[in-house]
């Protein structure tokens, strides 16, 4: 990791982190909850999975993998579009956001703007952080933390979609149908 990519790595998640802290405050009161405990326990699981395996290949956590080079360094810059991606969408949600699966007093199913596209795509713009972050860091640890936070938001994604479904039937079986869940045109 060459220090000008190192130094945008941080500020994005700095500035991703700084954001998230100062709209949390500014949300509608939750009237509905959702699992708190078991996408955690799916990412600790894998976590501790894949750093078994890389264990038994012979490789500690901390081992290099890989080298970044120029064609690898510009594929983690996805860490600067995951950012504004998911920023974008906090922005978009509003005040219907939440760290936890809820449902708001006064929810609304938002479809514009990123949602429009994906319709987790705060999960997209971490997914793409975290990724990018991985690939310029290139060690077991940071492979097994990205598919750790692929588990645990597919798990998230799922109890949402479950509240979502409850309280929109209609709409949200359509908007089901029409957008994709975490990558655009694809998955």
């Amino acid at each position: 990791m060459n220090g000008a990519t190192r130094l945008v790595i941080v500020v994005c998640w700095l500035g991703w982190g700084a954001y998230w802290l100062i709209a949390a405050f500014a949300t509608k009161r939750t009237v509905e909850r959702g699992g708190v405990v078991a996408y955690r326990v799916v990412c600790v699981m894998l976590i501790v999975a894949v750093l078994g395996a890389f264990r038994l290949a012979g490789a500690a956590p901390g081992s290099e993998l890989w080298r970044t080079s120029l064609a690898l360094g510009v594929v983690s810059d996805c860490v600067v579009v995951g950012a504004a991606f998911a920023i974008w969408a906090r922005i978009v949600l509003g005040r219907n956001w939440s760290a936890e699966v809820t449902f708001k007093q006064g929810h609304e199913l938002i479809e514009s703007g990123p949602y429009g596209l994906v319709r987790h795509p705060i999960y997209t713009g971490l997914l793409a952080m975290v990724l990018g972050t991985a690939l310029d860091f290139g060690r077991p640890i940071a492979v097994a933390v990205f598919v750790g936070l692929c588990g645990a938001l597919w798990w998230k994604a799922r109890e949402e979609e479950d509240i979502m479904s409850r309280h929109f039937p209609a709409a949200y079986a359509g908007y089901k149908a029409r957008v994709h869940a975490i990558i655009p045109f694809l998955l």
